[in-house]
């Protein structure tokens, strides 16, 4: 198994110092207004709008459940759902029966069945969670609910049991309808509508919404994508092949690829390209490596920003290191089973202008370099687990997929952090139902922005009633402020990771930053909350959209005592994955 160089039970008693000490639900158990958004709880997150589809890694979200009120059901909005009084309160056809306590909707034809219920007293704009049980008792077992909400819900072939659904109401009354499609006979019962309670925020256009993404605590070091798979379009290969799952890797899994040279008379090597790097900084890339045929294996740096000359190569037959051109070191470890993880470290010398390589795996013949050669198919080594970072050493190897998801190969479980990924171009969510008086404000964000600097105002969030506004640049680019009829902003980097504090109350406003307090404001005007409010752009969600990650999301109407601000702080700055 790969030693990575980290002491995994040490970080993870870490992480978990205090975990289950505090939560934010204890900010609320007064019955304060508030929302609490939390991307780690995968239960409150859904792709789309209908909430119909549960979140998934890399997709958009659509629809966030507010955790502030423990996610409570409200009253039950449906008469006899469980039919223990026959039929009492539905409305059905001639083949709908009772049968051991449970409704059957039988069907001889394609549209048949049908059961129905008026539903009335919701309030437009909460969201109600419908459930019910279903069975096949003979035939087919489709079926589907003809509205919803304003939503046709359709479950065919056999899926059976317990289903759920959530939907905002865009009216005080609706039909629900159940009928069976096709023939057969299917029960159901324990049909149940409640509200959600609490301010949930959704985004209608699918266009519009973050992603679901995830990264290990202390965030991406590794710059490639699709680090240990090779075949992926991101690589390029130039008279290369590569052939997955062919020996096992370092980490134990099936997962280690051959990588062959073509019978071409040129360069044999794969790389990536579409790098920024920082001129005068180094750079380290880095592979694990095994001998096929061949036992040389070269790294090279093939952008104008490090020279053509930045390369080293290294034998994987007995682990050393051969010829080395201009890159800054050169660094070769055994890691068992043949394996070896090989690194140059490259400063850069020159701006790369657009598109830059890096990362090359190269066949060669010799130790010695030989960039061009007539290649023979057979020949090949063993590759996995690239990386490309900043800083001079090689660090503990993260498996990238894309930039919205990646892992490292350690037990971190317990430590991967959830986000939400806002684009700065139209990205943002609508707070739905969210009303308090003329109130104090604690606010914490935990997340981090990489727009910020741009000379309009980026919003964290806006409130349209009082016209409150959080803002990551506001006025002027590099300031943190809000505004409550006037603004009120200091100097920082708001681009930066960071959990960030409102302490606001009345002529008595503060801001902290990773729990130090940065500013302070005697003038603070105490204002309303209601009417739209946006999150990670303006209130009407049309503009001044921030870029970035937000990995929490906590928002109080009252004023919190020193002891429940640091508190708070802590449990945001673990979801955002950086120490107080």
């Amino acid at each position: 198994m790969l030693n990575l160089g980290v002491n995994v039970q040490r970080i993870a008693a870490k992480g978990n110092k205090g975990n289950n000490r505090f939560t934010p639900r204890a900010l609320f158990a007064s019955g304060e207004a508030g929302v609490w958004y939390d991307p780690s709880d995968l239960t409150t997150m859904f792709q789309d709008y209908t909430s119909a589809a549960p979140a998934v890694i890399g997709q958009p979200v659509g629809t966030i459940l507010d955790k502030s009120k423990d996610l409570a059901q409200g009253a039950e909005e449906i008469t006899n759902g469980d039919f223990s009084n026959g039929l009492t309160g539905w409305v059905t056809s001639d083949d709908v029966s009772i049968v051991s306590g449970s409704v059957h909707l039988a069907n001889t034809w394609l549209f048949g069945a049908a059961a129905f219920q008026d539903v009335s007293g919701l309030t437009v704009g909460k969201f109600y969670k419908l459930t019910l049980d279903t069975e096949a008792i003979s035939g087919n077992s489709s079926w589907y609910i003809d509205n919803f909400l304003g939503v046709y819900v359709q479950r065919i072939t056999s899926d059976q049991g317990r289903h759920s659904y959530i939907l905002q109401a865009t009216a005080t009354s609706f039909v629900l309808a159940f009928k069976k499609f096709g023939a057969g006979v299917v029960s159901l019962d324990n049909v149940s509508v409640t509200e959600i309670q609490g301010s949930h925020a959704t985004q209608t256009t699918s266009v519009k919404r973050p992603v679901l993404a995830r990264h290990p605590e202390g965030g991406i070091r590794n710059l490639l994508s699709y680090t240990q798979e090779f075949d992926d379009a991101y690589w390029t290969k130039r008279d290369a092949t590569v052939t997955a799952n062919q020996i096992a890797a370092p980490d134990g899994t099936n997962t280690g690829y051959k990588v062959n040279e073509n019978a071409a008379t040129a360069p044999h090597y794969i790389y990536q390209t579409g790098f920024t790097f920082t001129l005068g900084e180094e750079y380290t890339q880095s592979v694990y490596a095994k001998a096929g045929t061949h036992n040389i294996v070269q790294l090279l740096g093939t952008s104008a920003a490090f020279g053509h000359e930045a390369w080293a190569n290294f034998d994987l037959s007995d682990g050393t290191i051969g010829s080395k051109g201009t890159a800054t070191a050169a660094a070769i470890q055994s890691v068992g089973e043949g394996w070896y993880r090989c690194s140059i470290t490259i400063t850069v010398t020159a701006t790369s202008g657009g598109s830059a390589g890096l990362t090359a795996f190269v066949q060669t013949k010799t130790s010695s370099r030989v960039f061009s050669y007539e290649g023979n198919p057979s020949n090949h080594i063993y590759a996995w687990g690239a990386q490309l970072e900043e800083g001079s050493t090689a660090t503990q190897y993260q498996h990238v997929t894309d930039d919205l998801r990646y892992d490292i190969t350690e037990p971190f479980g317990a430590n991967s952090l959830n986000y939400l990924k806002f684009d700065g171009v139209s990205d943002g969510m609508k707070i739905n139902h969210l009303t308090s008086p003329n109130t104090p404000l604690t606010a914490w964000f935990g997340y981090s922005a990489t727009n910020a600097e741009a000379s309009r105002i980026k919003y964290l969030l806006d409130i349209e009633t009082g016209r409150t506004i959080f803002a990551a640049s506001a006025n002027v680019a590099g300031k943190i402020g809000y505004y409550d009829g006037a603004w009120s902003d200091f100097a920082a980097d708001s681009n930066a990771l960071k959990v960030l504090t409102y302490d606001l109350v009345e002529d008595n406003a503060k801001i902290r930053i990773d729990g130090t307090q940065e500013y302070s404001d005697t003038t603070y005007d105490q204002q309303a909350i209601g009417g739209q409010i946006g999150l990670f752009a303006n209130y009407p969600l049309t503009g001044q959209f921030l870029a970035g990650n937000l990995y929490s999301c906590i928002l109080r109407a009252a004023e919190s005592t020193d002891k429940e601000i640091a508190s708070t702080e802590s449990y945001v700055a673990k979801k955002t994955g950086i120490s107080l």
